[in-house]
């Protein structure tokens, strides 16, 4: 319609020029140039009217069929990738390196330690359900006395977050969180459960479990976990040599209101000891039955008849039950050459009654008493709990005793290896069987492995 009145309007100059005259023509035509220009004055009016309810509509919200505008920007989302720890050993394999590095997704590769963190020699770092992430110092004293707390932010960098100050010779090994307020820090050396607040990183309050010890041993407090408001915590009674001198399975149960030991819980019959491994957080672990169950280390295998197995503490009580247990010396390892295994180094449990552990047998190398730190004498193994049962996993590979992660991806437990082949990580689908990897390669013993993965 406007190109149209603008060829009417052409046209009528061009006629009130050449025939003046024609009066009667020129009225005609100014009528239909009028009657056009209300016609076109109509239509706007009524696009106008279109163009204002189409603004609406777009950006108005009434209720029914809202169009969001631009939300601002969230921020940082969660981290939904993969975390794991290489140690690099010296040739004793008593001391090292230890790097801590974040991976946006789980896909083979190989990767150094030049994008990793530096963490504790022999400490295993802790993630919490939180998302905090934990780096301790060298399990024996050799760096900084401080815990750091890290978050991982979504393009896989590191934000450090707080540090708390430690005891010189401390032993730090392991921290659970009550709350984002309180939370708990084993601190083997000083037989000692440090109370902290996790947001400011400032200390609340010492549990002192030293009037816990035996008189031949020194009480280190080890792994923990809290169930229904009560703190469990593995003591492992040891002498000077760092082992334990009869076959006792201990634990202090302490208040999480009241950060009070309520319960010395003591087994003297199952024939067992070394409630946990320190540094393996998995050691003490409850199921969805909220049974918990504890790894018992025993004598490292060092010294006959102080046995290392698995014991539990039924839902309800606050006692280990008498009626179960896996004794190591006693249970035959299906699948293993040696047919039994001295203990179990670190454990995961999966679910539905099936924990994976790394079993350590000594008579997997022959110079495997030689030097424990770097003998080829952890393979990975799957636990029945129901059945009482240990098995070999066919395709994996032997470790030595610095390269045992074991975590879960998705659907697949990952076992992190340092074996003859290679240094990385494997998978394994319970369902199928079927074993790959390494999928990631490392420099240096895997030794810790932990998925964000949805």
């Amino acid at each position: 319609m406007i190109h149209k009145e603008r060829a009417y309007c052409v046209s009528i100059e061009i006629i009130l020029i050449l025939n003046k005259k024609k009066n009667e023509n020129i009225n005609n035509l100014i009528k239909k140039k009028k009657k056009i220009k209300r016609k076109m004055k109509k239509l706007k009016s009524i696009l106008s009217a279109i163009v204002v309810m189409a603004m609406f509509t777009a950006c108005g919200n009434n209720g029914d069929d809202p169009t969001p505008g631009p939300k601002p920007n969230p921020g940082n989302k969660d981290f939904h990738g993969v975390v794991f720890a290489t140690g690099i050993t010296n040739p004793e394999g008593n001391s090292g390196n230890v790097y801590l590095q974040a991976l946006p997704s789980f896909l083979p590769g190989t990767y150094d330690n030049k994008n990793g963190i530096p963490c504790g020699f022999g400490a295993t770092p802790i993630v919490t359900e939180s998302g905090n992430v934990y780096t301790f110092p060298d399990y024996m004293g050799n760096t900084k006395a401080e815990i750091n707390r890290y978050r991982i932010m979504n393009d896989g960098t590191w934000k450090k977050e707080g540090a708390l100050s430690i005891p010189a010779g401390a032993a730090a090994c392991n921290i659970v969180e009550a709350s984002s307020e309180k939370a708990y820090l084993s601190l083997q050396g000083i037989g000692v459960v440090m109370v902290f607040n996790p947001t400011t990183m400032t200390k609340i309050a010492d549990i002192d479990l030293n009037n816990l010890k035996q008189s031949d041993t020194r009480v280190a407090p080890a792994a923990m976990i809290i169930r229904d408001g009560k703190l469990f915590v593995g003591l492992n009674q040891m002498n000077a040599q760092y082992m334990p001198t009869r076959n006792n399975i201990e634990l202090a149960m302490i208040d999480v209101k009241t950060d009070k030991v309520e319960k010395h819980i003591v087994n003297t019959t199952l024939g067992l000891c070394f409630a946990t491994r320190p540094i393996d957080p998995g050691s003490i672990f409850m199921d969805e039955n909220k049974d918990i169950y504890i790894n018992c280390i025993g004598s490292f295998g060092f010294i006959p008849g102080l046995n290392g197995g698995i014991v539990r503490i039924k839902n309800g009580s606050t006692d280990i039950d008498p009626d179960y247990y896996i004794r190591l010396d006693k249970t035959e390892v299906v699948g293993l050459s040696t047919k039994y295994a001295n203990f179990l180094s670190t454990i995961f449990y999966a679910d539905n009654g099936k924990a994976y552990a790394y079993a350590n047998s000594f008579g997997l190398d022959p110079d495997g008493l030689k030097n424990p730190y770097v003998s080829l004498t952890n393979i990975p193994v799957v636990i029945d709990l129901k059945q009482k049962t240990v098995a070999v996993i066919k395709g994996m590979e032997i470790s030595n005793p610095q390269g045992i992660a074991i975590g879960r991806h998705k659907n697949l437990i990952v076992f992190g290896s340092a074996n003859k082949k290679a240094n990385g990580f494997y998978t394994y689908n319970p369902d199928t069987k079927e074993v790959v990897g390494p999928v990631v390669q490392v420099k240096g013993n895997p030794s810790f492995f932990h998925s964000f993965a949805k």
